[in-house]
């Protein structure tokens, strides 16, 4: 079994066990879930219980480090602990062109598109997303669960938008927006605000 959730940027936390699939199993478990752009350069604070030895927690910090993570803490029974150096990675992801369908962008931090996403394409983030054009494809903002992270745009019309953990979809009977809207979690709801004159 293993959980990813994120802490706070770019520290993310990691529970492992090995009660419910074997030592195989949950490598290519692991080895799935951190392929994703979004994880590289992160702190990866690593939980397990009884059932993973040693051996095994020190095979998933080499897996992790070959991903580019560049820190692991490990907290078991053992207290194991390994840190790594940290080097400076910026924030901000500036993609400077529109982005085509099939087209995918990832970042582990906030992303500024100058241009538009069209449909069919996707932009994920770690932090907030930020789109100068038209927001048509998808776009997934705080992508590790943070429910705190924004995502903005010039024309928000986008085939899906996901902040943290929730998912919102705009009603094909939904009129065009004719100014630049943030999209926030409230309540447990993603909302669209106006934002005129701010992108």
């Amino acid at each position: 079994m293993i959980k990813i959730k994120g802490i706070t940027l770019p520290v993310v936390s990691l529970t492992l066990s090995l009660k419910d699939s074997t030592k195989e199993q949950l490598v290519n478990e692991l080895m799935e879930k951190v392929s994703s752009n979004i994880f590289s350069n992160s702190y990866f604070l690593i939980e397990t219980d009884d059932s993973i030895d040693r051996k095994t927690i020190k095979e998933i910090e080499d897996i992790l480090e070959q991903k580019n993570v560049k820190s692991v803490k490990s907290m078991s029974s053992q207290s194991i602990t390994s840190t790594k150096e940290k080097t400076n990675v910026s924030r901000l992801l500036i993609v400077n062109k529109n982005l085509r369908s099939g087209q995918l962008v990832e970042h582990n931090g906030d992303i500024l598109v100058l241009g538009d996403v069209n449909e069919g394409a996707k932009v994920i983030a770690a932090g907030n997303i930020v789109v100068m054009g038209n927001l048509k494809g998808y776009a997934h903002a705080g992508a590790i669960g943070d429910d705190n992270a924004v995502v903005v745009a010039k024309k928000m019309i986008p085939q899906q938008l996901r902040i943290g953990h929730h998912i919102a979809i705009r009603g094909e009977e939904e009129e065009e927006p004719q100014q630049a809207e943030i999209a926030k979690v409230i309540e447990n709801a993603i909302v669209l605000e106006p934002i005129g004159g701010v992108v």
